[in-house]
């Protein structure tokens, strides 16, 4: 949980935003008629300016809405406790579950503490009070019940000054206090050695008077013989840290301990984890024996931070190779550096540890991720699959079912509206999801329990009930929801799908699909019955197919797994996944409707100050010509409304670099009670083009909303400067940090450029130099440039021999930024292409360039040699067409025809120069109309 202070560094700035936006949001703690829950609550997240945001609400047995925020649920089971003598004789051996977490009642300040909740069925759940009190008052330490927990007053009554400061510093939630503090994720475990049970929590405050209320950044901790306390205070305490702690941020401090949770493993090891680092990164430490402190310990504050400790014993912060210090991998362990994460929560399935955490985004939810290793600390790995594409991005952007995004179906990316606090295990691979829907700390927050499925290879995957089958589940959901969804202990996987790689587009290809699968599971493998979610696919692109596994001994039926089926016609192509892509408004997301994903939303058109565009568009633009056939533009519905166009049209670039329509729309109804459209346009009748652009209106006064678009048309043309084997160097790139080189400009990629900016002079002209593996035919260099002005633009070839001659390219001026350059000239036989940019006082940035090559099926050649002291000029080619034809070759002393050469065969002719040296010259080879020009070097004779 964090407000929107925790991102500041103090300061009564940070107390200021505190106070406005938690104290706005207060509300009094709902209440209800005690009812009896047969199921969980149903979740809806309707996004959180809708009135029924905080709901439902959850009843405990005098019917108060339930205190339990932060919170985790233990069974006495889990913490090995017997469960007939957890509370007098009523259990009856039955498990018994205990729900700690924040009371909210007050609000966001004056928490009385810690609470505590009783049920047989994690359903119904019976009030026990506050377990671990905080005070308003510092008078309150002096009362029989503080007294009798720390000694406060002495035999004669006279209050222990010292000692109520020292306690007043971390038990005094009232926002008039001088110093308030706050208790957050509380989380709890029983040691069976000592018999205690213990209470952990992110313990923070105000270390100066009107301070961000997160700069303590502690962890406290408390203990107590009973699960339902009172729980004694025991120690507040930094945690250990890495040396180079501020690697991630500079504003870090030592040893910070926020959002956290606490993990018992079977072995007895027991674990806190805590996000740290400014929230930058998320650690883990493993408890001592007694679960009450980490495992290596000093006798100093080792920051001065006003740390607390019953015992004497505060953790040794730093990892720095003494004999005293923690070491990583045995002491404690990283998660994730620098991912800004916080709000863990642990959980064991088939031998693999996960840990979910959500995004440091304040009070708003966010798509959460989670992490897997084989143990506590051990390497952990975002999601299951190693060094995947998803590794290292940034949590908010894994896409819809990437490895290590928890949630399938969140359409608004928020988790459901919530953030996760602890997971819940049933038992046989039922997970349960608890997060809380946070109403800036008020009493009203609310809870999202939502059940987690694993699926192939150990992927968690949590989705909502209530919208994946309103019919069965709209009401509420419970344990059955597990039974059909392939319930089981252990990880298993697919070794083989037998799926086919390519289809085409309404294909049948259910005689492909096999009856069985093998599915290995702790490596023994066995033939499980399979059915599949479909036999053909209209639309072409990958396409997901979903396999459906029976019951076997292990599980029950239910487990899916996805594939992917290329859906392609033989020689056509998405043109838009290397284009250069361009949008009216909201450009930071236009990349996202390229990006493959065909479910979740990718960019709408929405501006601020509540004016709608009404009238948008998508350019696509490539360096160059390509051939177009079809436009397929996939609307998205972006909440109740009709929130895609009504018109779509398609546009092309002509040759002068003008947007010229296609004469082709499709019209789109706006019903909002149906699902967003898909626009289908035929394009094939327009010219090659340099771009495409989608014209996008709309009858109604909204934001439209797009998922995904796709071009079609055949492969684009060869280009030489992304064919394997090519090297791309430049004069000159951006070099105060050696980023944006020569080769982004031919590697593909929008995404990355070239450029030549600098921070000091500015260079006047800049050339990039692309040399293919073998000579090429090539006629044209096309690019796109983005920032600076180019003022002109000029081509060079290199001969066989290292020689360079100019092309007829010399002085083309460029298109505006954004749109493509093509500069074409007469086709050059080159080792080499130099192109150069005159950019006065300027700059370039160029995220796309190619040389486009021609195939000739000749494979000519120029070399001079010497005759009785004179140069002659010796040219030859071979015939790689299936049929005889006639080779003529042009240069300054006449002209040389090869005639009928054989298909497959070769000729030669030489020119007699009857000069002892000769200058770099060109000679013009010609067949069947097209000509390429051949350069050779200077030569001479004597």
């Amino acid at each position: 949980m964090r407000t929107t202070t925790r991102i500041a560094l103090g300061g009564g700035l940070a107390a200021a935003l505190a106070l406005s936006t938690i104290g706005a949001a207060q509300a009094a703690v709902p209440v209800g008629d005690p009812r009896t829950y047969d199921s969980y609550p149903a979740i809806q997240d309707p996004g959180a300016s809708a009135p029924d945001y905080f709901q439902p609400y959850w009843f405990d047995d005098n019917g108060a809405h339930i205190q339990a925020h932060g919170g985790q649920v233990v069974s006495a089971e889990e913490l090995e406790v017997d469960a007939s003598g957890v509370v007098a004789g009523e259990e009856a051996g039955r498990t018994v579950y205990y729900w700690y977490g924040e009371d909210r009642s007050n609000g966001y300040y004056g928490s009385p503490g810690v609470h505590a909740y009783k049920s047989y069925d994690t359903r119904n759940w019976i009030d026990e009070g506050v377990v671990l009190r905080s005070v308003s008052d510092a008078a309150e330490l002096e009362t029989d019940y503080f007294d009798g927990l720390y000694d406060t007053v002495d035999d004669e009554g006279r209050p222990r000054a010292e000692r109520i400061a020292e306690l007043d510093y971390h038990l005094n939630t009232s926002d008039a206090a001088a110093y308030t503090t706050i208790f957050e994720r509380p989380k709890v475990l029983h040691n069976t050695q000592t018999g205690q049970w213990v209470l952990w929590w992110h313990s923070d405050g105000q270390t100066t008077p009107g301070g961000s209320m997160y700069a303590r950044s502690m962890a406290g901790v408390a203990v107590s013989d009973s699960p339902t306390g009172p729980f004694r205070l025991t120690g507040v305490y930094r945690m250990p840290n890495r040396t180079d702690y501020k690697a991630c941020i500079s504003a870090a401090v030592p040893g910070q301990a926020r959002d956290m949770t606490v993990f018992q493993d079977t072995d007895g090891s027991a674990y806190i984890v805590y996000s740290s680092e400014e929230n930058r990164t998320l650690y883990m430490a493993r408890l001592d024996d007694s679960y009450t402190n980490v495992t290596h310990t000093t006798d100093v504050d080792m920051v001065d931070a006003g740390q607390y400790s019953e015992d004497g014993r505060y953790p040794y912060l730093f990892a720095d190779g003494s004999a005293e210090a923690p070491v990583r991998g045995e002491d404690f362990q990283i998660v994730r550096e620098c991912g800004v994460l916080e709000a863990p929560a642990v959980f064991t399935h088939g031998g693999r540890y996960y840990v979910v955490a959500s995004g440091a985004t304040g009070w708003a939810p966010n798509a959460q991720t989670y992490y897997t290793a084989d143990h506590m600390l051990g390497t952990w790995i975002r999601g299951v699959e190693a060094g995947d594409a998803n590794e290292d991005i940034a949590y908010s952007s894994v896409p819809e079912g990437g490895d290590g995004l928890l949630s399938i179906g969140d359409t608004r990316r928020t988790t459901f509206g919530s953030q996760s606090t602890n997971v819940l295990d049933l038992g046989d691979g039922r997970f349960v999801y608890m997060g809380d829907r946070w109403n800036s700390g008020a009493a009203n927050s609310t809870y999202v329990w939502l059940p987690i499925t694993i699926g192939e290879n150990g992927r968690a995957e949590m989705r909502n009930p209530a919208t994946e089958d309103p019919a069965r589940w709209g009401s509420g959901w419970d344990a059955s929801y597990w039974d059909d969804k392939g319930r089981g202990t252990r990880i298993w996987s697919v070794v083989d799908d037998g799926l086919p790689d390519t289809v085409l587009p309404r294909e049948d290809f259910a005689g492909q699909l096999p009856a069985t699968v093998p599915v290995e599971v702790d490596g023994v493998t066995t033939d499980v019955a399979v059915t599949w979610s479909a036999t053909s696919f209209a639309d072409r692109g990958p396409q997901r197919i979903v396999g459906t596994l029976a019951a076997d001994a292990q599980f029950t039926a239910g487990r899916t797994f996805t594939r992917t089926i290329d859906v392609s016609t033989p020689g056509i192509v998405n043109l838009a996944g290397d284009a250069l892509v361009g949008a009216s408004s909201r450009a930071s997301l236009a990349g996202t409707v390229i990006d493959g994903d065909l479910a979740r939303k990718g960019w709408d058109d929405w501006v601020s100050g509540g004016a709608y565009p009404q009238s948008s568009w998508l350019s696509f633009a490539w360096p160059l010509a390509r051939e177009v056939d079809e436009v397929v533009v996939r609307t998205y519905k972006d909440g109740a409304g009709a929130t895609w166009p009504s018109a779509v049209t398609a546009e092309y670039l002509d040759a002068a670099g003008a947007w010229v329509s296609s004469g082709v729309s499709v019209e789109l109804a706006q019903d909002p009670a149906s699902a967003a459209p898909v626009a289908t346009l035929d394009v094939s009748e327009i010219p090659a083009t340099a771009g495409v652009r989608v014209k996008l209106a709309t009858a109604t006064r909204t934001w439209q909303s797009v998922s995904e678009v796709q071009l079609w048309g055949p492969a684009a043309p060869a280009d030489v400067c992304s064919a394997d084997g090519t090297t791309v160097t430049a004069t000159f790139h951006q070099t105060e940090w050696e980023t944006m080189p020569a080769a982004n400009a031919c590697d593909g990629r929008t995404a990355t450029s070239w450029s030549t900016w600098s921070g000091s002079a500015l260079q006047n002209e800049a050339a990039l130099t692309i040399e293919p593996a073998t000579a090429q035919v090539v006629d044209r260099v096309g690019f796109v440039n983005i920032e600076g002005r180019i003022a002109g633009v000029g081509v060079e070839y290199r001969d066989a021999q290292g020689t360079w001659h100019p092309t007829t390219a010399r002085d083309v001026v460029p298109a505006a930024n954004g749109l493509p350059t093509t500069v074409a000239f007469d086709a050059v036989l080159a080792s080499a292409i130099r192109v150069t940019f005159a950019t006065p006082g300027s700059y370039l940035k160029i995220p796309a360039l190619a040389a486009g090559s021609v195939d000739r099926d000749l494979a000519p050649a120029v070399t001079t040699r010497c005759i009785a002291g004179k140069v002659q000029v010796v040219v030859s080619a071979r015939n790689d067409a299936d049929a005889p034809r006639d080779i003529s070759f042009t240069g300054t002393s006449g002209t040389r025809v090869l005639r009928g050469v054989a298909a497959g065969a070769s000729d030669s002719a030489v020119f007699a120069t009857h000069k002892a040296q000769i200058p770099a010259g060109e000679v013009i080879a010609t067949v069947g109309g097209s000509s390429t020009a051949l350069g050779f070097a200077a030569a001479a004779c004597g």
